[in-house]
């Protein structure tokens, strides 16, 4: 694969995977449309591509990492380690991820194969633009930080971020929606919506290694990709944050909502 191949597709993963917009659809796109690639390796690309970002974001949130790998290893026995807070929330989103995820995924494969998420999503962005308008007429909004996170956000934001397994459906989409509707202010929705992606995109690229066949994408090829949407998802993903920092949280779920609209009839 030659140079330019790999900067792009680094370049849209490393972006896509932090917006509303399907990281996996929109690399697929390119891939085929753009760059004339065989289908075949979509693939593998997919699982390099993902690899890249998920180092991204585990470098980025290398702290939280450390505290939640601390505690368990500090408390094991103890049932709070796994319900209490930042561990609790990540536990049962995982958990319900995979309550709704996996059927889906069974249905698509199965029984479904056409089975499409616009519908969905148009839901998901008209609520989040209700949302915007709700938080707009009020003058005094009580926001959470993610240092009052639980278990409940967990299972709230893991049923949503199970719908993500939907063709077009957008992990950071999906949970950052449910965040916001849970009504956390604008940095902290997104930093647990990313802090959620290390686990959840590691079992996703279990899952998607064990179901689907690898292809024979050369090692060096797939690295190159690795690395190039590890540099280009740090970068995003620090502009990112600090643009939501920034931004009052009614008008990001406005801006959140229109985008996912606008990705759903891109879908058709």
């Amino acid at each position: 694969m030659d140079l330019f191949s790999i900067i792009v597709l680094g370049l849209v993963q490393g972006i896509t995977e932090w917006i509303p917009i399907s990281s996996k659809t929109q690399v697929t796109f390119i891939y085929l449309q753009f760059l004339g690639g065989c289908p075949s390796l979509v693939i593998p690309i997919l699982l390099y591509a993902h690899i890249g970002t998920l180092l991204a974001a585990t470098i980025y949130f290398r702290k939280e990492v450390q505290e939640i790998l601390k505690s368990i290893l500090c408390c094991p026995f103890n049932y709070k380690t796994y319900t209490d807070g930042k561990n609790g929330f990540l536990i049962a989103a995982l958990f319900f991820t995979g309550l709704v995820g996996f059927p889906i995924l069974y249905a698509e494969k199965m029984l479904f194969p056409g089975l499409r998420g616009t519908s969905i999503f148009l839901l998901m962005g008209t609520g989040l633009i209700l949302t915007s308008l709700l938080l707009l007429s009020q003058k005094k909004l009580q926001l959470r930080s993610s240092e009052s996170v639980d278990w409940k956000d967990g299972i709230f934001t893991g049923l949503l971020q199970g719908l993500s397994t939907l063709p077009g459906i957008s992990r950071a989409g999906t949970t950052s929606t449910a965040l916001i509707w849970r009504s956390f202010d604008s940095e902290s929705a997104f930093r647990l919506s990313f802090l959620l992606s290390i686990p959840s995109v590691v079992m996703a690229e279990i899952v998607f290694y064990i179901a689907s066949p690898v292809g024979s994408l050369p090692t060096m090829d797939g690295l190159s990709i690795a690395i190039s949407s590890f540099v280009f998802g740090y970068l995003s993903l620090d502009i990112i944050l600090n643009f939501v920092k920034r931004v009052n949280i009614a008008y990001l779920a406005m801006l959140l909502g229109a985008l996912i609209i606008i990705a759903a009839y891109y879908q058709n």
